[in-house]
């Protein structure tokens, strides 16, 4: 026969309050309940713990022995539920977000500080497929990306619909430009991030359905280093627009192939979703 916590608090209760009775009303539980966890607990220790007495109950000799350890274990299980009690209320605690993009990541997150100060925060830049991975393998909490490929064991919330656009600086010769194809651009400088780039498998995709290739083509780390060589003049990137706020200074421009809007959500593990911060988080942007 095993310990159990319940027997341990219906023993401290009793202790405590001199009085089955009291104890069970302390506890919101039945008398008998707090008997029969005693009884129990006084079988595996093979003793009798409380005496009944006219003045109500008392430890015996074992008792006190006994007692000694369990009303430390009540201790610490108090400062137990009060510190799970800080983290329920949202004063403890890290919230991990991984996005393709600062915005609206940051946007968000600063939200979230706003009303949650006492959580420590963590950022990180991911293309889109490593953002999969990354939730995936629990690396993260939450992650704000295009909407994944396999959403299976996944919660998603929709944010918002967003157009990729060719971003040009100005001077540039299609910084005049309302809209053009991907065989036009296909005669620009052109800037591309990494491989696992949303923004760069929707544009060659669509690229070699039209047997259209990019001969001039530097590529970078990342996202955001294609739009920073933009605006130091390196040639055309494709992105969404205001992905970054250097971005905002650039001219953008709709190119006919990808102008279908795409979705972008914030994904956490389907069973984390209601966990306090991922929900505190959730909240954050409604």
């Amino acid at each position: 026969m095993k310990i159990n916590l319940h027997q341990i608090v219906a023993f401290n209760a009793a202790a405590k309050h001199r009085s089955f009775s009291k104890a069970a009303e302390a506890l919101g539980v039945t008398q008998s309940s707090v008997t029969q966890n005693i009884a129990k607990f006084e079988a595996i220790v093979g003793a009798y713990l409380l005496e009944r007495r006219r003045a109500g109950l008392v430890l015996t000799p074992a008792g006190r022995r006994i007692h000694r350890v369990t009303e430390e274990m009540g201790l610490l299980q108090v400062q137990l539920e009060e510190r799970i009690n800080e983290f329920t209320r949202l004063e403890h605690g890290l919230l991990r977000v991984v996005g393709t993009a600062s915005n609206p990541a940051l946007i968000y997150m600063r939200r979230f500080r706003e009303r949650y100060p006492g959580i420590d925060l963590t950022f990180e830049s991911a293309n889109w497929r490593k953002c999969e991975e990354i939730i995936r393998e629990r690396e993260a909490d939450v992650v704000i990306m295009p909407e994944p490929e396999n959403t299976e064991n996944l919660y998603l919330w929709p944010i918002e619909r967003r157009q990729h656009v060719a971003l040009v600086p100005d001077g540039h010769p299609l910084a005049d430009r309302k809209s053009i194809s991907i065989k036009e651009l296909a005669n620009h400088h052109i800037v591309l991030p990494s491989t696992r780039s949303f923004a760069r498998w929707r544009l060659e995709s669509n690229a070699a359905s039209l047997g259209i290739s990019f001969n001039d083509v530097m590529v970078v780390s990342s996202t955001a280093m294609a739009v920073e060589a933009v605006y130091h003049g390196l040639g055309v990137t494709f992105t969404s627009q205001d992905t970054t706020t250097l971005a905002r200074s650039l001219r953008s421009i709709e190119v006919d192939e990808l102008a279908e809007p795409y979705l972008v959500v914030a994904a956490c593990n389907a069973d984390t979703r209601n966990t306090g911060i991922v929900k505190g988080f959730f909240e954050c942007m409604d």
